[in-house]
């Protein structure tokens, strides 16, 4: 891990920068794993209670007693509406989408554009007092409840707000607070007194201090925690074990400090429709059919650290339906990849795949390479630094044509899936959402419909069923899902890893057996 990609909560929106931001912002409602009954729990974080209205559209939440920022000022509803508001501004168009997607506030840019609105701000929010926040959506949304866990739905001080540089020093309301942080070097938490553990049902917050250093090779990193020399022994890494050595997870002096799971989110690799050789269907049917997965998972660590998947729909998610159209085997078909790039055209010309620059994410997209070349698909891999990968390929002039990518649903609906990575941006006109890095336009009619919806099992069916249709255009190909193995220090205690943030170890729980 270089960094982290974003701490402001306007912008926090992957699952490493979210699991260290779980550690210093707080959201209205936040999702708890328990570990022993192995299952994902939404709490009320700062919100004490919540409603809505009958059809789903107006949506209420009362903030608890004795909320209070690190400088000991009180958090207040206007705080949580100021940052959703800031989330409108087309710099913090990296985070969560739902604030400008949900609220309905046309034409709104945000609090950085002057006169804007009026200098209403977003209207559809409405705070009647200081713990009292309403929200007015331009659709139904029957588990806003859940969306409202996401960090763009935190409170930042307007007073505190410096913008971009936000990222550097967000304003805590969790149990640790900023000391230090240099960019792509070491990031240090210390306890903020004016928590309060009484209003958290989320975080034990036992260690006194995190200590996040960046930039160290994996493998390095894998050697130390396994050594477990005194330096590291209340150490943790984000990256998990590397293939290389994954069999001395089974050494005796280590496998009773390995801690594996798995997580919510599937990779896949989306085929960018607005570059004009990916237009072509047949083309990319060709990239789909003759990718080997299973060569691909390879890269990506093997059988003990990914697996096969055949949908981005993780398949114990009420929706799920197994492949049945292009019913490619896992190692592909390189027979009909070869008949459909014939009868697409395709001269040899040169496609680019984008992957982030680390050690398993470039195994694998050299595994992708290996297998279209060996159908006559010629690709060239551009690697991008992880801590800006995504960044970088949501801006239309820096995307690739070949995308790696993956995907966690938010909360455990379709509706934070099919729509985030295959719909378009509600806030602009024939434009593909953020996260849909292929750029397909197929089903959006079907989706603007289903929007209006107010009955979940039919928005849920009916997503499920498109969700099907649409891969019928071959808009990406789902690759596999990560099956997470880490070895901790000998002094850390109650790691486990969190399915709903990436199958991370979970910062909010872990302890140390002995401080120091």
């Amino acid at each position: 891990m270089n960094d982290v990609e974003h701490l402001d909560p306007a912008r926090n929106f992957v699952t490493d920068s979210q699991m260290i931001g779980k550690l210093i912002t707080r959201t209205l409602t936040d999702y708890r794993y328990d570990a022993k009954a192995k299952k994902i729990i939404l709490e009320k974080d700062l919100a004490e209670s919540y409603e809505s209205s009958p059809d789903f559209k107006t949506w209420t939440f009362k903030l608890k007693d004795g909320l209070k920022y690190e400088d000991g000022t009180p958090v207040k509803a206007a705080d949580i509406k100021y940052n959703a508001e800031r989330s409108f501004s087309a710099d913090m168009a990296e985070g969560a989408p739902y604030a400008h997607e949900y609220l309905d506030c046309p034409g709104y840019k945000g609090p950085y554009v002057a006169g804007n609105n009026g200098g209403k701000g977003c209207t559809a929010m409405e705070v009647p007092d200081d713990k009292t926040i309403i929200f007015k959506l331009n659709r139904p949304v029957a588990s806003f409840d859940g969306t409202a866990s996401m960090k763009v739905f935190s409170p930042v001080p307007a007073a505190k707000d410096t913008k971009t540089a936000y990222d550097n020093h967000p304003v805590s309301t969790g149990p640790y607070k900023i000391e230090t942080y240099t960019r792509k070097k070491q990031l240090v938490l210390v306890r903020n007194d004016q928590w309060d553990q009484k209003t958290d049902p989320l975080r034990n917050a036992l260690p006194d201090k995190f200590i996040f250093k960046f930039g160290d090779a994996e493998a390095t990193v894998d050697q130390r925690l396994i050594a477990d020399g005194t330096a590291d022994k209340s150490s943790v890494s984000f990256a998990g074990v590397q293939p290389e050595n994954i069999a001395k997870t089974n050494q005796a002096n280590v496998k009773d400090r390995v801690v594996e799971g798995t997580d919510i989110c599937r990779r896949y690799i989306a085929f960018n429709e607005q570059k004009p050789l990916l237009k072509n269907q047949k083309l990319r049917e060709a990239l789909y059919y003759g990718l080997d997965r299973t060569s691909y998972r390879d890269g990506r660590g093997g059988e003990r650290l990914a697996a096969v998947v055949d949908s981005i729909i993780p398949q114990d998610m009420e929706g799920y339906k197994a492949e049945e159209h292009f019913k490619a085997p896992p190692e592909g078909d390189p027979a009909k990849a070869k008949q459909l790039l014939t009868e697409s055209g395709y001269k040899g010309e040169k496609l680019v795949l984008g992957t982030a620059d680390s050690g398993l994410a470039v195994k694998a997209a050299e595994a992708a390479q290996a297998s279209w070349k060996a159908v006559g698909i010629n690709v060239d891999i551009r690697k991008i630094p992880g801590d800006n990968y995504y960044s970088t390929q949501q801006q239309d002039s820096g995307a690739t044509d070949l995308i790696t990518a993956g995907w966690c649903y938010d909360w455990a609906s379709l509706t934070t899936i099919v729509p985030s990575v295959l719909g378009a941006d509600t806030t602009a006109p024939n434009k593909a959402a953020q996260n849909n890095y292929a750029r397909s336009n197929a089903g959006w009619d079907k989706l603007a419909e289903l929007a209006k919806e107010s009955d979940k099992t039919k928005i849920e069916s009916g997503l499920s069923d498109l969700y099907v249709e649409i891969m019928k255009t071959a808009p990406l190909v789902p690759t596999v899902q990560d099956l997470n193995v880490y070895v901790v220090g000998s002094n850390v205690s109650n790691a486990v890893a969190d399915p709903n943030t990436g199958g991370l170890p979970d910062l909010t729980q872990i302890g140390l057996k002995q401080a120091g």
